[in-house]
């Protein structure tokens, strides 16, 4: 398994590890609830170098860019970033995340872990002149700061050199004289930040930002917690709710897309919208006890509709919450289903997303 430039500071906190898409992970450092809840009222930090990161330079950035990515690239600001899509031919989803433009022709895309080798060869399938494509996955490790506190974490950690930032921006900052790369993004719904750092620096950035939440309530945050917190948002887990199977329409994601642009995939995704999905996502929870998982079928009238993508036990509804995907005729909000959990049924009911919303 691949392990990320902070394992080693993982194994001495006694962090209990497992296995994420082919990388090693750590699951928890204590209680997963002590960690959920530190993100949803201090701060938590976690270690996502599992993620591929991937710079894309050079004065013919933006035109391939804009021919790989469904969003409209050139309507992202310097030092601004945004969640897109990169489909293959078939109008596909064969990555989604986020594209930070960190300066001028300067890109850095996100990718997910099980793809990350598969999105690079892409890129690099497509590229076009005056163009440098990277992979910074081993080079570059990548934090995330989450929770109320972050903010007063931040600014203990960057000191007089830390200015609020705006939802969706990036900055290149000198930090111990090192060049970071600071975003206001995350996947838990609380405000919060990446951190993007040289690899070998990381171990010093980590032990630095812990030490500037030590006052804060903050605490190292594994995966379990993380898919809590982002489930509970309704955000996608790439390999389990979107794959290379899925059309973004399918799964909700068609504001973006920019239609008014060329992109790759886009014919094929004209077709569908013209058409009509068969199938669409949609979030439900349980009317009863049960803590739904991956994999289970959905039911409605006796007939199977759909199958469980993600599922897990909400501490902020304190009910079972999954996504699925059913026929579109039962992806409407407020449809009674039910869900087939060790052999027996449960009454469940399709819900907007997010499930969680702040008080």
């Amino acid at each position: 398994m691949k392990q990320t430039a902070l394992h080693q500071k993982h194994l001495q906190l006694k962090a209990k590890t497992a296995e994420f898409q082919g990388w090693q992970v750590p699951h928890q450092y204590s209680e997963v609830m002590d960690e959920y809840y530190a993100v949803r009222t201090a701060a938590g930090l976690f270690d996502i170098g599992f993620l591929g990161r991937i710079e894309v330079s050079g004065s013919g950035a933006i035109n391939f860019l804009q021919k790989v990515v469904t969003r409209n690239v050139a309507k992202i600001p310097d030092g601004m970033s945004a969640y897109g899509l990169i489909c293959n031919d078939s109008g596909f989803i064969l990555n989604d995340g986020l594209i930070f433009h960190i300066s001028g022709n300067r890109y850095l895309l996100t990718t997910n872990a099980i793809n990350a080798e598969n999105v690079l060869l892409w890129l690099k399938k497509h590229a076009m002149a005056d163009l440098q494509i990277t992979d910074m996955t081993q080079s570059m490790a990548q934090l995330s700061l989450q929770g109320p506190l972050s903010p007063r974490v931040l600014e203990n950690f960057l000191g007089q050199d830390f200015k609020k930032m705006k939802l969706k921006s990036v900055r290149e900052l000198m930090v111990k004289d090192t060049t970071i790369i600071v975003s206001r993004t995350g996947y838990t719904g609380e405000h919060g930040y990446e951190i993007f750092v040289p690899a070998e620096r990381a171990e010093t950035i980590w032990d630095a930002v812990l030490a500037a939440g030590s006052n804060h309530g903050i605490l190292p945050c594994g995966f379990a917690s993380r898919d809590i917190l982002r489930l509970e948002m309704g955000y996608f887990l790439y390999g389990n709710d979107i794959r290379e199977t899925r059309s973004p329409l399918e799964a909700g994601l068609g504001g973006f897309i920019d239609f008014k642009k060329d992109f790759i995939g886009k014919e094929e995704l004209l077709k569908v919208m013209a058409a009509g999905v068969k199938e669409k996502i949609v979030g439900f929870e349980l009317l009863d006890k049960g803590v739904p998982k991956g994999g289970n079928s959905l039911f409605s009238e006796n007939r199977e509709i759909g199958t469980v993508t993600s599922g897990g036990q909400s501490p902020h509804v304190r009910k079972g919450i999954g996504l699925g995907y059913v026929f579109s005729r039962y992806a409407q909000p407020g449809q009674e289903i039910e869900i087939e959990l060790k052999d027996r049924e449960i009454v469940a009911k399709t819900v907007a997303l997010p499930f969680y919303h702040k008080k």
